[in-house]
């Protein structure tokens, strides 16, 4: 994303060494992320908040430690009218401010917003943490010219129980998501570490949207929603034919049962291309 000559012509007599910073912050970061829950967290819900603002767009893509000044989650969206990021930096940490060290928090946020500029990708940038009092501290010591900077107070936690119980943020999108009307914290849990499977198994490199569910799909097709609740007039005839069988459209499923005394769930969600040709497998 970023080039030695993007920053000649941004920067000039130091952009070498501002290349330098970046290959070191890349390679720093790649190798932490290896075992980064907090990261891993957050990034699995911005994928179950696009999901449920964006899914029927498959123009949306995931990196993690990009080659950007602003680098731990890159969100690019292309459209044929107008192309978007969004850039995060994210901070598990006790203190953190924004113009301290050698390389302050601060340029990097005006570096990335003037690279996403030159490179005609609209972007908008945010800052990450866990803690109440670091997210205060940068809020009332937020720079005139970081205004733009969203800053984010999302809650780290030790296991994925422990996220769902205590983050309301994952918890309300996770409940969104989610297949199973009033879903029970089990349920919420199962959703996010499907989502964390799908998100860790990948390369983490311009990963889609799509991509990302149909994975989740293919790991569990019941736990996530489908986009569409209305079921052919073929299979309503279908079912209409068998005595003693009813069902309900639900999270975009067919839950059925069968006399009072069986019951399931249809494996395909409705619309997919398993269920139009005709497997019904629960």
């Amino acid at each position: 994303m970023v080039t030695l000559e993007i920053l000649n012509e941004l920067i000039g007599a130091d952009c070498e060494s501002y290349f330098s910073y970046l290959k070191n912050k890349n390679k720093g970061g790649l190798n932490n992320s290896k075992g980064n829950t907090f990261e891993n967290h957050f990034t699995i819900y911005k994928i179950a908040r696009s999901f449920n603002k964006f899914y029927k767009e498959d123009n949306l893509y995931f990196s993690s430690q990009m080659f950007a000044f602003v680098d731990d989650l890159v969100i690019e969206q292309y459209d044929e009218h107008k192309n978007n990021g969004w850039f995060y930096q994210i901070k598990n940490v006790q203190t953190l401010d924004w113009s301290g060290g050698t390389h302050p928090l601060e340029n990097d946020f005006i570096n990335q917003r003037l690279v996403s500029e030159r490179l005609g990708l609209p972007s908008s940038l945010g800052l990450v943490v866990s803690t109440d009092n670091v997210f205060e501290k940068l809020q009332s010591t937020q720079p005139d010219n970081l205004k733009h900077v969203e800053l984010i107070n999302f809650k780290s936690a030790n296991s994925i129980p422990s996220l769902i119980r205590d983050n309301e943020l994952i918890r309300k999108e996770l409940i969104r998501m989610c297949a199973f009307e009033n879903p029970p914290n089990f349920v919420l849990e199962t959703l996010a570490a499907i989502l964390l499977g799908s998100w860790d198994s990948s390369d983490k490199k311009k990963v889609s949207l799509g991509e990302i569910i149909e994975n989740c799909y293919r790991l569990n097709p019941h736990y996530i929603r489908g986009l569409e609740n209305k079921i052919s007039a073929s299979l309503e005839k279908l079912f209409a034919a068998i005595a003693g069988f009813t069902y309900k459209v639900e999270g975009g499923y067919i839950r059925w049962t069968f006399n009072n005394t069986d019951e399931g769930t249809l494996m395909f969600r409705i619309g997919s291309r398993d269920l139009l040709n005709g497997k019904l497998t629960s």
